[in-house]
């Protein structure tokens, strides 16, 4: 008995088949591929803009009208001795206490506002009697602090709410962890600055929310104590390009945020 093989036309036919079948199952793999990359590079982003708004949301929203600064510490003023005012702080976060870098401090005057004094020397004291003199007392875990460097006119008041704040600056300059990229970097009044976050798209921003309607403003007004928030405009980035594209991934995240300690 003998068997029939294939012929000529049925082998060419089957091979067809079989390479529209391996072009479709290498389509699929790589548009799987480019899917799962460009999912990978979304998340990272999103990473990248939402570690952004974790870092600074914290710390703005303590912000006061009273010339974008950022407060770190509340206490009230005792009596002033030997050209210097004492101060009763409550206690503070040991940490943003150790940290900060002392910009001036602020004291609520009869009219509700807070006077921003800047140039102030600020160093530790054991000076208890002046503020006990004055019913003030030191809260356990409380710091007492001696103030110097006022000048006619900004001295506080005995017996006034004050705060210290330090002047910290964010911007968006070229990130030295991902060369070639743009970071978001934090610093304290002279302090070296620190990168916070990076990469982001060069559009990334800050907008200014101005007046009682909080409007949108991308440049500062000219008098700062009518900012009443910020609004982020973190673009987030990723740090390479998804498969089949060129360009990184962009995840854009827009939020606002009210300063806390706004004056009605």
């Amino acid at each position: 008995m003998s068997s029939r093989g294939f012929t000529l036309v049925e082998l060419l036919v089957g091979t067809l088949v079989m390479a529209v079948l391996g072009l479709a199952l290498v389509r699929m793999l790589v548009s799987d591929s480019r899917f799962v990359s460009q999912q990978d590079a979304m998340v990272s982003a999103r990473q990248t803009a939402r570690a952004a708004v974790n870092a600074m949301v914290a710390e703005l929203r303590m912000t006061g009208d009273s010339g974008l600064l950022a407060p770190y510490a509340f206490g009230m003023t005792c009596d002033s001795t030997g050209g210097a005012t004492l101060g009763a702080l409550i206690p503070p976060d040991s940490l943003a206490y150790a940290t900060a870098v002392p910009g001036g401090m602020a004291w609520r005057r009869y009219e509700g506002d807070y006077l921003a004094v800047s140039g102030v020397s600020i160093t530790s004291s054991t000076d208890t009697a002046t503020c006990t003199a004055d019913s003030i007392r030191v809260f356990p875990g409380g710091v007492l602090i001696s103030m110097t460097g006022f000048s006619a006119g900004n001295w506080p008041i005995v017996g006034r709410i004050f705060y210290l704040y330090q002047d910290v600056t964010y911007r968006f300059a070229a990130s030295v962890e991902l060369p070639g990229r743009t970071g978001l970097w934090r610093q304290a009044d002279t302090a070296a600055a620190e990168e916070l976050a990076a990469p982001f798209d060069s559009t990334a921003s800050f907008a200014f929310l101005v007046g009682m309607d909080y409007s949108v403003q991308t440049s500062p007004p000219a008098n700062l104590q009518e900012v009443r928030g910020l609004e982020l405009r973190l673009i987030g980035a990723s740090e390479r390009a998804p498969e089949g594209r060129t360009e990184p991934e962009i995840f854009e995240l827009v939020t606002r945020i009210p300063f806390l300690n706004r004056d009605e």
